[in-house]
């Protein structure tokens, strides 16, 4: 239990940055450049929301 919500923080901390990632990209730069990270950072958003979700849930069925 105490892993899983230490996990879950990390993960958290994880999508804040990746949020913080994505909001960087608005500044001007080339737009190819500009899109790869944003790809970077979102993909990386989604997994960790993913991640997350299925911490989450794993400590509401016990």
């Amino acid at each position: 239990m105490v892993l899983r919500i230490f996990l879950s923080l990390i993960l958290a901390a994880a999508a804040l940055f990746c949020v913080y990632g994505l909001v960087a990209t608005l500044e001007p730069m080339p737009a190819g450049v500009q899109w790869a990270w944003r790809g970077i950072y979102g993909l990386i958003l989604v997994g960790n929301l993913a991640g997350l979700t299925h911490l989450i849930r794993g400590m509401r069925r016990r």
